[in-house]
């Protein structure tokens, strides 16, 4: 669009006299008006001066209207193109039409005809470069929510690698001594029935806690990894256990209680298990951080009707949350710990994950009354289970 914001029409006609006059008509009618002699000059023109309308005429030597239509919308799908047709031959518009021109006008040309398909043809230009710029900005918007997801799940990562290094070193220590002891005997000469007995017994227990380091590793290589969302049935009580085993290590650090209240048989929800599973370490870390000097952490769930839904908790005996600040938890970056303790990005992606799988974040909290934090999503359809 020129400086002056004006729509800029290209006429292309190989006639003289029909290109002045349907030049004139249109830029007494406001717009910029650019001309071309035939097809192949229209379409240099076209890439060089970038118009929202072509108007063209269909039979033109060399590269006809219906060609240069084809390649107008190869190179921009936005310009919107109006065919000149000679009348009768409504084949060669229909044509035009299924190759998404925006009208056909028939020779000769009507000056009134001409006007309003110029005039439908900027409405529908001006309402497809809209959508086109909010498609844009969606999916931008997209990419900022899918990078915030994966930095909030990076920096749960590194509070639970920080942690896990307590937990991944007393079983390796104890690896190590064994197999320092076995090798000790062994350097001694040829091993005695006892030892052997011994050593089975050790190969036992270092099978057992590499066994235990390696669930750990996987879990955090399991949560760490960036996949698309996929959806699907999520057994609730195998979320819940996995959240746990991965920071049931800090728990132990920190001397929380934990108390599970998880029935069996609870339905199956409707979501993404990695998505969902970081919803419920940011709380369970939340709840940790509201209890500096230890105290109660209770995860249950139980399953609703009406509709059928599921309904995951998870409750502290912490501070609590503030009247002033309940209402702004679930805001981008807002967070009321301490410098360098938090992003306030936990409970905002919270929030979004569980919108996004069509269900609820509830909070009950006061000031030193500890936080009850509710997660209700929908069952999985009976059909999916």
């Amino acid at each position: 669009m020129g400086d002056d914001n004006r729509l800029t029409i290209l006429v292309v006609d190989d006639e003289s006299d029909i290109r002045d006059v349907t030049a004139l008509a249109i830029a007494d009618a406001g717009y910029r008006v650019e001309t071309a002699a035939d097809g192949r000059q229209g379409l240099d023109r076209c890439c060089a001066l970038r118009p929202q309308i072509v108007v063209t005429d269909v039979r033109m030597p060399g590269l006809d209207g219906i060609t240069l239509l084809e390649r107008v919308k190869a190179f921009d799908p936005l310009i919107e193109v109006i065919v000149m047709t000679a009348f009768g031959e409504m084949e060669t518009a229909i044509r035009a039409l299924q190759r998404d021109a925006s009208d056909f006008i028939t020779k000769p040309v009507n000056h009134d005809a001409l006007l309003m398909a110029l005039q439908r043809a900027a409405q529908r230009h001006i309402t497809r470069r809209q959508l086109a710029e909010y498609t844009a900005q969606l999916e931008h918007t997209v990419e900022d929510q899918a990078r915030i997801l994966h930095q909030d799940k990076m920096m749960s990562l590194g509070r639970l690698a920080a942690s896990v290094v307590h937990e991944i070193n007393n079983p390796l220590s104890g690896i190590l001594n064994y197999c320092r002891l076995m090798l000790k005997i062994l350097g001694r000469g040829e091993a005695a029935a006892e030892d052997l007995r011994r050593f089975e017994r050790y190969l036992k227990l270092v099978e057992s806690e590499t066994d235990r380091c390696s669930r750990i590793v996987s879990g955090l290589l399991a949560f760490s990894r960036k996949t698309a969302p996929s959806f699907g049935p999520v057994d609730v009580a195998a979320l819940l256990e996995k959240s746990l085993s991965l920071s049931r290590h800090k728990l132990d650090l920190t001397g929380i209680e934990l108390v599970q209240h998880v029935p069996g048989g609870l339905p199956p929800v409707s979501g993404d298990f990695n998505q969902l599973q970081q919803c419920i370490i940011n709380l369970i870390f939340n709840a940790i951080d509201a209890m500096p000097d230890g105290g109660r952490l209770t995860i249950g769930a139980e399953a609703l009707s009406d509709p059928a839904r599921v309904r995951i908790t998870v409750a502290d005996t912490g501070e609590g949350i503030s009247a002033e600040d309940r209402p702004r938890i679930f805001e981008p970056f807002f967070t009321t710990k301490q410098d360098g303790h938090g992003t306030g990005l936990g409970l905002s992606t919270v929030y979004g994950i569980v919108q996004h799988h069509n269900g609820s974040v509830d909070v009950a909290s006061s000031s030193g009354q500890g936080a009850t934090f509710c997660l209700t999503l929908p069952a999985a359809d009976p059909g999916d289970r």
